[in-house]
């Protein structure tokens, strides 16, 4: 969440850098109102303790000069602006309530460099690396060259769960792993901390990563009020919530592969086929945990380490800046980085890396104290996928296939293998 004392003293800055995002938000209107109700409430109940305190003062002067009559009288008094000052603080708890939920409803501010814009189209292209292939026969979609050579079968899926879940076969399925501990095995060498984290989360988790209560239709909820996980950044993000970090342990680079669940609830009709769009996916996530001062340069170290997968593959892709009206809730800026897919014809996202500043900091209650030993300050917490492994994996199958209906395995990926190089139709 933002900071309720910036809300405060600079309420017209902060409404006009939220519509830059083109999007309606209630809860900034109702803010003022909301908080100016609070601190009227707080404002009568500091009054009222400090009409009490004094007349307890007087209760015990009287009662030192046994004049206990009047004594009494003042008791009565105390007794009645008690009860006005725990009526007062019950509205108060309801308005607390009322007014986290405003700031929770309230996206992060876009950072100064970001380009104002409404929607992708306005988007800037920063830059792209390899040039798409150019086949010399009629390339295949991923989804029907993976069934020809038996790596998914997605019917079977939808007898299982239903649409829009893939089953991964013997060699798809090897990929698939080979995929997951090839983008690891990248992180971990650059310096991020392998983490292996549970799926199942909490509200206060998803809470305080921004997931809830905006995308909360996005989510798998369980029977329990717990929620599947959408993504490893809600986990690692949230591994330090409610801790004061040394600032000496700073920079924390975090890496995790695991399974994430979105129920894709607006996304009717979109990406349908294949692997592009699904229920359940596999995503190895990186989390930076950072000093405000350096999070913008560990922004761009974070894209160039998710850039370094692709191009470790030879899979051509570009990196693209979001405009305000496209950047998620939490992020103050944000790079995309989309891999060339045949099938469409087009460059698809893979990889999304976000400076989220201190918002999600703050909601976490996560911070750390200054090397003076006399500030706690909210670390800059960003995320970013370093890769989309199915996205990956379809990327790799349609980059890769050959003229006989075959597909190389990238020499990368060959220690993965058990020397099998291609992929090929089964006799």
């Amino acid at each position: 969440m933002l900071d309720i004392a910036l809300l405060r003293k600079k309420f017209t800055f902060v409404k006009e850098q939220i519509n830059k995002r083109y999007k309606e938000y209630a809860g900034l209107n109702r803010f003022h109102e909301v908080d100016s109700k609070w601190r009227d409430l707080t404002t009568k109940i500091q009054k009222l303790n400090s009409q009490r305190n004094d007349l307890s003062d007087q209760i015990s002067i009287l009662m030192s000069k046994k004049m206990f009559d009047e004594a009494n009288k003042i008791k009565s008094d105390v007794h009645g602006i008690k009860q006005t000052i725990n009526t007062l603080e019950k509205e108060r708890t309801q308005i607390d309530d009322e007014l986290l939920q405003i700031l929770f409803s309230i996206p992060n501010i876009p950072h100064e460099s970001v380009i104002v814009g409404k929607d992708e189209k306005d988007n800037k292209l920063i830059r792209s690396w390899g040039t798409p292939k150019k086949f010399n026969f009629s390339p295949m979609s991923h989804w029907d060259l993976a069934e020809k050579l038996g790596l998914v079968d997605f019917g079977r899926a939808v007898k299982l769960s239903g649409s829009r879940f893939t089953i991964y076969c013997d060699l798809g399925a090897k990929l698939i792993r080979a995929l997951q501990s090839f983008t690891l095995d990248i992180n971990t060498k650059a310096g991020y901390k392998e983490m292996l984290p549970p799926v199942i989360l909490n509200p206060e988790t998803l809470y305080g990563t921004g997931q809830l209560p905006k995308f909360e239709e996005d989510l798998f909820k369980l029977t329990n009020g717990k929620f599947l996980s959408p993504t490893a950044e809600v986990q690692l993000t949230s591994y330090y919530a409610n801790e004061i970090i040394k600032q000496t342990s700073l920079p924390l680079w975090l890496t995790a592969n695991t399974a994430c669940f979105r129920s894709e609830a607006g996304s009717a009709g979109k990406d349908t086929k294949g692997v592009i769009r699904q229920h359940q996916f596999y995503k190895t996530e990186m989390v930076k945990i950072v000093e405000p001062q350096n999070s913008y340069k560990e922004l761009e170290t974070m894209v160039k380490q998710a850039e370094s997968i692709l191009k470790a593959l030879k899979l051509p892709y570009r990196v693209i800046m979001l405009c305000t009206g496209d950047m998620g809730f939490a992020a103050a800026k944000t790079y995309d980085i989309e891999v060339w897919l045949p099938s469409y014809g087009a460059y698809k996202e893979i990889s999304s890396c976000s400076n989220c500043e201190a918002y999600q900091a703050r909601n976490l209650k996560m911070r750390y104290r200054d090397n003076k030993g006399d500030n706690l300050v909210f670390p800059h917490t960003l995320n970013g996928s370093g890769l989309a492994i199915d996205r990956l994996w379809a990327a790799v199958i349609e980059n890769y296939q050959q003229a006989d209906g075959s597909v190389r395995i990238p020499t990368k990926l060959h220690k993965y293998f058990d020397g099998v190089k291609k992929i090929k139709y089964a006799m």
